[in-house]
């Protein structure tokens, strides 16, 4: 079986989606999820230029600590973001942009006909979990 790319593999999928009788999406101008997908573009930047500070914290903490400093020193004497504060914020913005386009991605799969199993396949995670995101309001 040839496998197709691109625009070619895009034609023969609307093709096979026609004479199944299914209509192919619609992209429209004001897709929610492509919105979704900029925000999780622009969290990982933002994560990507905070985990070089990170890092650097993270050798101070390492270098501090095997120098015999207590930890309790060592946190409070951090300069800027503290570290776990940091670590906080850059899980808690990843999880935000992430949470916000899984929920999207299964609202428009739902409305492609995709069923919640084959959608808990492709997320990786439990039909229950695709359920409570779609009650989710």
């Amino acid at each position: 079986m040839v496998q197709r790319v691109g625009r070619a593999a895009q034609v023969e999928r609307e093709q096979g989606e026609r004479e199944s009788g299914r209509e192919p999406p619609r992209i429209v101008d004001a897709d929610p999820t492509v919105e979704a997908l900029d925000e999780l573009s622009r969290a990982l930047a933002e994560i990507a230029e905070a985990q070089t500070v990170l890092a650097q914290k993270v050798r101070t903490l390492r270098e501090s600590r095997r120098s015999g400093t207590s930890w309790h020193d060592i946190l409070t004497e951090e300069d800027g973001t503290p570290a776990m504060q940091l670590v906080s914020q850059l899980l808690a913005r990843i999880s935000g942009a992430s949470g916000g386009l899984r929920k999207l991605l299964v609202e428009a799969l739902r409305a492609e006909g995709v069923s919640i199993p084959a959608i808990a396949k492709l997320f990786g995670v439990s039909h229950q979990r695709v359920s409570n995101l779609l009650r989710r309001g």
